[in-house]
């Protein structure tokens, strides 16, 4: 049955599951039964058969190696790459893919698209935000594009390999000089020679930065993945009737996790207009700031490291205005099923979330919101183009995944009460819209926004209607305790939270809400279902919430402490209500081995194990130190010593260089393509980093290493049409007219290298190779942060300066600086370095400035292009939540 299903992903699952079966025969049968004898036979003859299998498999593999027009490592010839996906600008459909073999117009920079309904209703003069293009300069495309991968050749053997299969990375040989020799030929070296004393590092997913959160996922994750992984080991010797360390040994096939925290940036989540126009009597604020964190988990596969999950999550801290106040929302979360073993896929995933939890609570969140949404058929949230095979769970799988999770934390009294948005906000007659939280990215703000626009709307068409009626309605609402604003109550109830209760009381369960046992949770908070009351007290795990004084004093423990217990939980009917509600549409306890696709959780479904020891409750200091400069109150904390970096300073990494823990919560960690997750899709997408197979996942992955250790490197780089190299250094010659050509260097001197359909004068464009260094001491980057910042200070009061003979010498020096800004022809994206270092300085300023006149050239326009992303961003929430309604309508009307 697995087999007709194609579950199986290396031959060992299916060598597993065949020798489990007779041996299962053999077990539970008489040892001179028939049945046991042929089992033991068929087992025997299974091995033999087995073998010669995997032999023939390697000859064929090797055969298909040696023809002319095969890679020498895959066998495979020409391979296509997922087709590129243009989405439209327009406002008729935005953020909407253009289809297939359609006609689209597009941008030069290839930055902006727009289908054909929606170029038609383009103005002569298109504004970008940042610049402005006449219309008759977009070019005008068939959207039937499909790339071939790159090859490289060996040095050596003179084999020709995909570039993925050899995980070449174009980049490090940027002048196209450098001998290369395939993974073959340097076999074949080290089997006679020996291994090199030296070796170049490659990348590796230990050499990022580490922070506190990144420190403390790791090591509870591992040691929960240890604990699990010998039980595994335990319970395969015991079946499949060999020794431990053989079962060990076959499910770490794997190597470690690696989990490292690549974003956390502050930002502000604007509030959206009819919002804000229809509470402001409440005093609703006009934006929220948060924390974004972004959190990538690495493994070891084939000495590789390979991307296979990713978190964002915002954290809105004490100094957010209410209702954000103490709150954290699990945005996006993303994976692809290459984590060996895959059983262990689901329960690695629940232990980061968990974990995760832990240390929100542990820094005094006290509330987590999840909204529980698959994505949309051919979509992607973080990952670009994940395997075929796998799988992306209905509404109600997703959900139950995510209350799988939150009821593991409420038996490590990490969760108290979990509960939906609907029960806990919009049922309350007695509260309105501007009690409910409002994240970036969430089903409420978007929805909000369209029921508010739609009873504007209406009460304008009322308005005219006569005057009877309008006069009855005012009396109505006079007589309401509520605000005076007559468009917002009726009757004393909030109308947007009515239509909210309409919109959503069918899928209430998709919106979780988790009360976290951080200090200042109250008991009516904490309050679970008897049945984890009850498993709680048989381990022995403490009730109640944690006091954060207590986290300096206690001491690393390996096992619960079984200390005094609160007594403020004993009221049963509400536990046993929200068992009731954990419960519903629950799926049966042992989940099937179906795999989880991009969802806000990846996840496969092998689930679990409810039976896990409890994490350690309070945490210890040894996960997460008190000692920081910021808490979640947004207080300075001046502690004498602290006892993470001065153990830290001890530690040296693989480089011999000491390690260095950063604080997440007040040091930048900016990485452009990973902020949002948008980035890294468009990243992906420019340069086809896909993730449908094992070997482009682990060349997308050395690539983002790469990316990672060189953050100021271009992000995308183009390709030579002739010879089909990526033009990394020296100059590109550019044809203006025809789309996506590029000549080297070498192919534009050559008169016969291959031009195809293109004779127009081309344009030499200088080709910047510098990237940030990746070798960078502490105290540089310190003093590099110093430097842009001094920077930045200067391009203000240059630019507010109107002093002929200002007192500071650098003033004359960034005016010419500026000037060279507005005149240049050749920008920063034709290799201006002088245009780019102010751009990027422009950038962080513009990042933060909120002027509406402010004199800073540029400054509103890059605004306005960071708005627009927002926007598209934006619509593209938009679209997956209308998308949900729609499902739900359709699933109402159908009932």
């Amino acid at each position: 049955k697995n087999l007709e299903a194609g579950s199986y992903h290396s031959f060992d699952d299916f060598k597993s599951d065949v020798r489990l079966t007779f041996e299962n025969a053999m077990k539970y049968n008489e040892e001179k039964s028939i049945v046991h004898e042929m089992a033991k036979q068929l087992k025997k003859k299974f091995e033999q058969d087995y073998k010669k299998l995997l032999k023939q498999l390697d000859r064929e593999h090797v055969e298909n190696a040696k023809k002319v027009q095969a890679c020498g490592l895959c066998g495979g010839e020409k391979l296509l790459f997922e087709p590129t996906v243009f989405f439209c600008n327009g406002l008729n459909c935005p953020s909407t893919r253009i289809r297939r073999n359609h006609n689209f117009y597009i941008t030069a920079d290839k930055q902006y698209a727009w289908c054909n309904q929606c170029y038609t209703e383009l103005g002569d003069t298109i504004d970008l935000g940042t610049t402005q293009i006449k219309k008759e300069a977009l070019t005008k495309r068939k959207n039937d594009e499909t790339h071939e991968e790159s090859w490289v050749q060996c040095d050596d053997c003179q084999r020709w390999i995909h570039q993925v299969c050899g995980l070449y990375n174009t980049r490090q040989d940027k002048e196209n000089k450098s001998a290369y020799s395939c993974p073959l030929c340097v076999l074949d070296r080290r089997k006679k020679q020996g291994e090199p004393k030296v070796l170049p590092p490659p990348p590796c997913a230990e050499d990022l930065p580490r922070t506190k959160l990144s420190e403390w996922l790791e090591k509870d994750v591992h040691q929960k993945v240890d604990n699990r992984m010998k039980e595994l080991a335990a319970e395969k010797a015991e079946t499949e009737n060999i020794t431990y360390d053989e079962a060990y040994k076959s499910l770490s096939s794997g190597g470690p996790v690696t989990i490292r925290q690549v974003t956390s940036t502050d930002r502000k989540h604007e509030v959206r207009e009819a919002i804000k126009a229809r509470y402001i009597k409440k005093n609703y604020p006009d934006e929220f700031p948060y924390r974004c964190k972004c959190i990538v988990v690495f493994q070891n596969i084939d000495g590789v490291d390979v991307v296979l999950f990713a978190l964002y999550v915002y954290e809105h801290g004490d100094d957010n205005p209410f209702p954000n106040k103490k709150t954290v929302y699990v945005s996006y979360l993303d994976s692809v099923h290459f984590l060996k073993p895959r059983k262990m896929r689901t329960f690695i995933y629940h232990e980061i979330l968990i974990s995760y939890l832990d240390y929100a609570r542990a820094k005094g969140f006290e509330q987590a919101f999840i909204w529980a949404c698959p994505p949309l058929k051919g979509d992607d949230y973080i990952f670009y183009a994940k395997p075929e095979d796998q799988k992306i769970p209905k509404e109600v799988r997703l959900r139950q995944w995510y209350l799988d999770m939150l009821d593991e934390c409420q038996r490590r009294n990490i969760v108290g009460k979990v509960t939906n948005m609907y029960d806990q906000y919009l049922a309350d007659k007695t509260l309105d819209f501007s009690c409910v939280p409002y994240f970036e990215g969430d089903y409420f703000p978007g929805e909000a926004e369209n029921i508010i626009k739609t009873l504007n709307e209406s009460g304008d068409k009322k308005s005219s209607g006569g005057g009877k009626k309008k006069a009855a309605s005012k009396s109505k609402k006079s007589n309401s305790n509520k605000s005076p604003e007559d468009k917002v109550y009726n009757g004393g109830r909030d109308v947007v939270m009515q239509k909210f209760c309409e919109a959503i009381e069918g899928m209430k369960h998709s919106f979780i809400v988790a009360y976290l046992n951080c200090k200042t949770a109250k008991p009516e908070n904490l309050v679970v279902p008897k049945k984890v009351m009850e498993y709680r007290k048989a381990n022995g795990i403490i009730c109640g919430a944690i006091d954060g004084a207590k986290l300096e004093a206690e001491k690393p423990q390996s096992a619960v402490t079984d200390e005094s217990k609160t007594n403020g939980i004993s009221e049963e009917k509400k536990s046993d209500d929200m068992a009731g509600s954990m419960s519903e549409n629950k799926a049966d306890e042992t989940k099937s081995s179906a795999e989880f696709s991009d969802v806000k959780v990846k996840a496969d479904s092998s689930g679990s194990n409810p039976e896990t020891v409890p994490s350690e409750c309070p945490p210890t200091e040894e996960k997460l130190p008190v000692s920081k400069k910021r808490n979640v109150d947004g207080k300075s904390v001046a502690t004498p010593t602290d006892t993470k970096s001065s153990s830290s300073d001890s530690k040296l990494d693989r480089n011999g260089k000491p390690l260095r823990i950063m604080d997440d919560d007040t040091e930048e960690l900016d990485c452009e393509f990973f902020n949002t997750r948008q980035c890294f899709l468009d990243l992906c997408r420019g340069n086809h980093y896909q993730f449908d197979e094992l070997r482009r996942a682990k060349h997308t992955s050395m690539m983002v290493l790469w990316h990672l250790q060189n953050r100021e490197a271009p992000k995308f780089v183009q390709q030579c049409f002739a010879c089909a190299r990526e033009i990394s250094s020296g100059y590109r010659h550019h044809c203006n007219t025809c789309p996506d050509f590029d000549l080297c260097t070498e192919c534009y001197r050559d008169p016969s290298s291959n031009r195809g359909t293109c004779n127009h004068k081309l344009e030499a464009i200088r080709v910047d190779n510098q990237g940030a260094s990746s070798g960078l001491t502490e105290e540089q980057r310190r003093e590099r942060q110093r430097n842009i910042q001094l920077h930045i200070t200067l391009i203000e009061h240059a630019s507010r300066c109107t002093s002929t003979s200002c007192k500071s010498s650098n003033c004359m020096k960034m005016k010419s600086y500026l000037k060279h800004g507005l005149v240049c022809t050749v920008k920063a994206s034709g290799g201006c370095k002088l245009c780019k270092r102010i751009w990027t300085l422009l950038r962080i300023h513009a990042q933060q400035c909120k002027s509406s006149t402010c004199p800073i050239p540029q400054c509103i326009a890059i605004r306005n292009r960071i708005r627009q992303l927002q926007l598209k961003q934006q619509a593209m929430d938009d679209r997956r939540r209308q998308e949900m309604n729609r499902h739900y309508r359709m699933g109402v009307s159908g009932n």
